[in-house]
């Protein structure tokens, strides 16, 4: 299924931070007088041409990847421990091959994987989902987006007394903006559902992210920007009226040993917004830009989820 692209879904978003927040670089200060002990993550932008402040996609699809295993666990569906030496998907496919003595195609593989490793990847299988590092533009970079140094001590959880010398900065974003995107490929529309969940939960407060964030830091607001569901290769003079304003999952197409991969029949949505469709480069593209109605396609996903959930939960 990786050899073909039927359907894609790109979001395009902005993170606001509704409170102070830190992704740690991984670096302490040094022998850098102007870092401070805990520093933001920086990178160079071509675009806006100097360091800066940024989101790393590895950070946002982390904490997507783990919400939705707890939204997976909560409901009963079964999904493994992508960190288990033992338990985890690539481990149980690894033992069985070894078992058998066969080498898996690619079908095979994906039948055997949970219901989040099919859409986040694990070991033996890409990803399905990629989440682009996400940075300020260069009208917000000087205007909003502001760091600020925070006082933090350490505390030995033991004796309960100050490690050291005890007292350590922080360097936190307390105003700004961020632009990213995340493009979900081959996709079913079950897995946009639950996309849909775990980011209305994000913006909701529910699900902070990045450093500290017992300690109240972490809290952000996820802004709609523009929603494209595409479905490349499609040709002829009815193809924007057989997909536009679609949502249709792969097993709506001819996939190449579809049956072997296990996937969940689903039926075609029609979105409860129309969007623009346009059909070049032989690709269906049906566009939204207004909030509110991404919010709404979005969320006419979510039943599809509940659907998957009816038939491949666990009994409570």
């Amino acid at each position: 299924m990786h050899k073909q692209l039927v359907n894609e879904m790109r979001l395009e978003f902005r993170v606001r931070p509704a409170g102070p927040l830190l992704i740690k670089s991984g670096k302490g200060a040094g022998a850098d007088p102007t870092l401070l002990d805990l520093n933001f993550v920086r990178v160079y932008n071509n675009a806006l041409g100097e360091r800066t402040v940024y989101l790393p996609g590895s950070s946002l699809k982390g904490v997507l990847r783990s919400y939705s295993e707890k939204i997976a666990r909560t409901v009963g569906v079964t999904c493994c421990d992508p960190l288990s030496k033992d338990a985890s998907c690539g481990r149980k496919i690894e033992r069985e091959e070894k078992e058998q003595q066969a080498k898996f195609s690619s079908p095979k593989i994906y039948s055997k994987l949970c219901t989040i490793c099919r859409m986040f990847g694990h070991l033996p299988m890409a990803s399905h989902l990629r989440v682009a590092d996400a940075y300020p533009n260069a009208a917000t970079l000087q205007a909003t987006n502001q760091t600020e140094e925070r006082d933090g001590v350490a505390i030995d959880r033991i004796s309960g007394s100050v490690v050291g010398g005890g007292l350590f900065q922080l360097e936190v974003v307390t105003r700004g903006a961020f632009f990213g995107q995340l493009v979900l490929r081959n996709f079913q529309v079950w897995q946009i559902g639950l996309l849909a969940i775990a980011l209305r939960d994000i913006d909701s407060g529910l699900v902070p992210i990045g450093f500290a964030k017992s300690r109240g830091l972490g809290e952000v607001r996820v802004n709609y920007q523009r929603l494209e569901i595409s479905y490349p290769g499609q040709l002829g003079a009815d193809a924007a009226n057989r997909w536009g304003n679609k949502i249709a999952g792969v097993t709506a197409f001819r996939v190449q040993e579809r049956d072997a991969y296990d996937l969940e029949p689903e039926a075609e949505l029609e979105m409860p917004v129309a969007g623009a469709v346009d059909t070049n480069w032989c690709r269906v593209t049906t566009r939204h830009e207004n909030e509110p109605a991404i919010a709404q396609v979005l969320g006419a996903t979510v039943d599809a989820w509940a659907s998957y959930v009816e038939k491949r939960g666990v009994a409570q």
